[in-house]
């Protein structure tokens, strides 16, 4: 089983932005070196207190000089607001410039704000992000590219550089709807899954919906097919990492209702996002454990993990020690360095 660490960068109002940066780009440095194999960055705009990173390629250009080994995914490019002609140039330069080490992640995005701000409506997002992940992979794959969607029309063009790895860099999808799932069932897409959005109790049945359209689609599951989310922190004890993580637990969950906004006015739906902005800002520490996390000491973690991975069967795990952003630089390197040493040994 291979461990990841994933990034969303939440900015306090205590910290500042460089200060953010170089902290991350420091944490990778120390993950390439601790054996974490891919270092994934989210995508995320016009939300200062949930995420400072609308550009985190270019975060990846400067960590690729840093590093030698460790891998660089975007978790993830959010489709519908890129032409994909330019996400796949800038995706194909990352690659070369850091010796073949990207990984590409893709998804829609579940805020309305994201799409607002770019003026594209977020019912278009489904065709948007169906047809664009079709012109990416066809402008790595063709020497000369045309297209005709319904979204995107291309004639005859070279779209350079390649990328080095070969047909391309991995994709890998992220499914948090049901209908996203399905979807990449149906194509035998890599998936990522699990966090806040699908907890353990919901994971199982979103996982049956992938497994029923790869069977009817008669398809082969890919190798290396799912990587599951999980908030973790190891410390001493669970006190200990109770102590140091549960406010910036608390600021992740208020950041994120700051953020929810309908996609569309309508009935009942202001009562609904109260009814959703309460819900996050009321969650339970030990909830939190149960159901989406691990945080205690390695052993209590490693032994969560196994039991995770026999239910769910997941080939690797993506930790997000970062979550909320304020449990502190220097805790955030003890963390993962425990969880290193004394974690992951249990699992190769």
């Amino acid at each position: 089983m291979k461990f990841d660490l994933f990034y969303q960068l939440p900015q306090a109002d205590t910290q500042r932005t460089p200060a953010r940066y170089a902290e991350l780009i420091e944490e990778a440095v120390v993950a390439d070196q601790l054996g974490f194999d891919t270092i994934w960055l989210a995508e995320v705009h016009f939300a200062r207190h949930f995420s400072m990173m609308p550009a985190p390629m270019l975060l990846h250009a400067a960590i690729a000089q840093r590093t030698g080994r460790i891998r660089l995914g975007v978790a993830v490019n959010l489709m519908p607001l890129h032409h994909p002609l330019r996400l796949a140039e800038e995706t194909a330069m990352l690659d070369v410039i850091s010796g073949g080490r990207v990984e590409f992640g893709a998804g829609r995005g579940a805020f309305a704000m994201n799409y607002r701000g770019y003026g594209i409506p977020m019912s278009d997002s489904r065709g948007l992000f169906e047809e664009g992940l079709q012109l990416v992979r066809a402008a790595w794959t063709q020497d000369r590219l045309t297209f005709h969607g319904r979204h995107y029309q291309v004639e005859d063009i070279e779209v350079v550089p390649r990328p080095l790895q070969r047909p391309h860099p991995p994709i890998r999808l992220a499914a948090n709807s049901p209908d996203t799932f399905a979807y990449a069932g149906a194509n035998a897409d890599r998936i990522f899954a699990g966090g806040p959005v699908n907890p353990f109790p919901v994971l199982a049945d979103r996982l049956a919906i992938y497994e029923r359209a790869l069977a009817e689609s008669g398809r082969a599951r890919p190798d290396d097919w799912f990587a599951g989310l999980l908030l973790t922190f190891p410390g001493r004890d669970r006190a200990s990492v109770r102590a140091q993580f549960e406010p910036s637990l608390r600021n992740y969950f208020n950041s994120a209702g700051e953020i929810i906004e309908p996609e569309a006015p309508g009935s009942g739906v202001q009562s609904e996002v109260a009814r959703i902005r309460e819900r996050l800002r009321t969650i339970e520490y030990e909830q939190v454990d149960e159901i989406m996390g691990a945080l205690g000491e390695p052993e209590y973690i490693a032994d969560k993990i196994a039991a995770l991975k026999e239910r769910f069967g997941f080939t690797r795990l993506v930790c997000w020690f970062e979550t909320g952003g304020i449990a502190g630089h220097a805790n955030l390197l003890a963390a993962m360095r425990l969880f290193a040493e004394r974690v992951m040994p249990k699992f190769q």
